[in-house]
């Protein structure tokens, strides 16, 4: 019995969630990183579309150059090798990462 409704939960979770839910908080546990991931973003590009644009070229080709953190943060935590996501579901996790991240989300 403990293993059906474990197996059910398992299997509910896996259904419903989002390619930013098991592709990106499968890493990212602290929500204080992709909050000041964002306020980066946010200073260096401000636009919506500029946001998406860098977050995908980084994640397609992380390098640097195109990296928005200072080098200690990179230097402690290295990065990540490139996403093996498709272009589609990129965009679909980059999109929901925006709308769950951006900074007038949390002014009040």
């Amino acid at each position: 019995m403990v293993r059906l409704l474990l197996s059910i939960s398992i299997l509910s979770t896996f259904i419903f969630a989002n390619t930013f839910t098991t592709n990106c908080l499968s890493c990212h546990h602290n929500k204080k990183e992709l909050k000041l991931f964002m306020a980066n973003y946010t200073l260096k590009y401000s636009s919506e579309r500029n946001i998406k644009n860098a977050i995908f070229r980084f994640l397609n080709n992380p390098t640097s150059y195109r990296s928005i953190m200072p080098y200690y943060f990179i230097k402690e935590n290295g990065y990540k090798s490139k996403s093996n996501l498709n272009d589609t579901d990129l965009k679909k996790a980059i999109d929901i990462y925006y709308k769950k991240y951006k900074i007038n989300n949390f002014i009040k």
